[in-house]
């Protein structure tokens, strides 16, 4: 074999090798960006433009009513879920919330981050178990459900742990409605 055609014999052996290296670790690189996105996708039955009653509950047994409405996109590629959430008393707006909701691989959970006016409050590390996803702060002293029930509708409700016993403080039931602004 002539010197010239071991050099590119050679060469060619190494472009393949690399070239497999390299498609190696691509289809890595999709493979752990797949199980967020896998992950994240499981979250498509809270996806929709959703409206409806909602109540308070009080520490004393009062509650009070209003009306909710949650805009629910993924975004980002579909790496996260958008929950854009207000609520309206006598027409008008007493709380909104903006949502980012993501898969930790390494937790092996959803993290559930909500944003209000004044900033990030505490996030929510989050399990899904089918068309529920059960969201706790870290001390395990609040959760937050949110479900598809049979008929279709958006139930979600948020407790606080208080004597050894789960407490509601609120619970929205709603159902699909138009796009909300």
């Amino acid at each position: 074999m002539t010197m010239s055609r071991f050099i590119k014999t050679y060469v060619a052996i190494v472009v393949a090798l690399a070239s497999v290296s390299l498609a190696s670790k691509a289809q890595d690189n999709n493979q752990s960006k797949s199980v967020e996105r896998i992950a994240i996708e499981k979250l498509e039955f809270l996806v929709g433009h959703w409206a409806g009653e909602g109540t308070s509950y009080q520490a004393d047994g009062a509650t009070s009513k209003y009306y909710d409405t949650e805009d629910v996109w993924f975004d980002v590629q579909n790496s996260v879920l958008i929950i854009q959430a207000r609520g309206f008393r006598d027409n008008k707006q007493f709380y909104g919330l903006h949502t980012v909701i993501y898969f930790d691989a390494e937790r092996g959970q959803y993290v559930y981050s909500p944003y209000t006016s004044k900033g990030v409050s505490r996030p929510f590390y989050c399990d899904l178990h089918g068309q529920k996803l059960i969201c706790f702060i870290e001390d395990k002293s609040y959760r937050l459900t949110f479900q598809r029930r049979e008929n279709g509708d958006w139930n979600e409700f948020g407790e606080r742990f208080v004597d050894g016993v789960w407490q509601k403080n609120f619970e929205t039931i709603l159902q699909p409605a138009t796009k909300v602004k």
